[in-house]
């Protein structure tokens, strides 16, 4: 399951992808409600549409922000480009073509900010930037071939988004301009999961490769190393990771094809507390949030569930 979580003006929703039937639901974690979300087909206005009246979305990959005061929702899927809607009346504000190139990743600019989406395709290896209006994207110069995983960042004191790559790497730009700020090398081992923070003054790039997580600043004087070893414990590919500071300590969650939720100390490059366990399948998604006051990671995967952690408490 791919989620994200949007503050609205009535509290933080999670919108979810159905990965079985290539639907969207919602989910209100503070009164556990659930909500199906119809939206008009996303490629309803292709002349060849007609041809296919039984078609629906494909939708796998979705992102949302608040832009005058609705939830847009941009999202694809492995057959599908990417479109966007209101969330709320599931009205399209820019449909797909049958030939668009379908969505590999799709994220929201988190943070205080213009609301942005990136996106990347799967074939023709496209990055865009988008408003939530989706016109005139900007396309960002794509070297890690073809993207696994997208992050973005409002929250760095600058705009960043960042990608990993299949068998290229990982790389970070400045938004929303597009230039390429750094690449990292990864000697071909893919990049399966990103995200970005700040340690002491310096933008990280957090990125999980194979079965390990990797952590770079973007400041120049340190280089292309990672500031210390691999982060290890995982079992098997490390599929999600997101980042949070808890009482001035920098955080890294990270969720694996071994069905685990790993919680880390970017400072000292340890993990703290016990392994989490409570997902039947690998986990898919991973997202930092603050609910009630309190600083949690939302988790989801194959088997279908969100799981809640208290981070505050793992952290002590």
């Amino acid at each position: 399951m791919n989620f994200t979580l949007v503050e609205t003006a009535a509290g933080p929703l999670v919108v979810c992808a159905d990965s079985n039937y290539g639907g969207v639901w919602t989910w209100d974690p503070l009164r556990d409600v659930w909500q199906e979300r119809p939206l008009a087909f996303a490629c309803g206005g292709d002349p060849l549409a007609a041809q296919y009246p039984d078609a629906a979305n494909d939708i796998h990959s979705v992102a949302a922000v608040m832009s005058g005061g609705r939830v847009v929702l941009a999202a694809g899927g492995d057959e599908q480009g990417v479109a966007f809607w209101d969330l709320e009346s599931g009205e399209l504000i820019r449909g797909a073509r049958f030939d668009d190139p379908y969505l590999a990743a799709i994220t929201e600019v988190r943070g205080e900010g213009s609301p942005l989406f990136v996106s990347a395709t799967q074939y023709a290896e496209e990055i865009l930037v988008w408003g939530p209006s989706a016109e005139a994207p900007v396309e960002l110069l794509n070297e890690v071939g073809r993207i696994a995983c997208l992050t973005a960042s409002h929250g760095l004191g600058f705009s960043l988004a960042a990608a990993g790559g299949m068998d290229e790497g990982a790389a970070v730009w400045d938004l929303p301009a597009g230039g390429e700020v750094r690449t990292f090398d990864t000697d071909e081992k893919r990049v399966l999961a990103v995200s970005l923070t700040k340690l002491a003054g310096d933008p990280l790039l957090v990125a999980g490769i194979e079965d390990e997580i990797h952590v770079w600043s973007l400041a120049d004087e340190h280089g292309d190393d990672p500031i210390h070893d691999p982060l290890t414990g995982h079992e098997d590919a490390v599929l999600a990771v997101d980042t949070a500071v808890i009482d001035e300590r920098v955080l890294a969650v990270s969720g694996g094809d071994d069905a685990t939720v790993r919680l880390w100390d970017l400072a000292t490059g340890t993990q703290l507390g016990d392994t989490l366990i409570g997902h039947g399948g690998s986990v898919e998604t991973v997202q930092t949030a603050i609910l009630n006051g309190h600083h949690v990671a939302l988790s989801a995967g194959r088997d279908g569930r969100i799981n809640i952690w208290d981070l505050q408490a793992i952290a002590r």
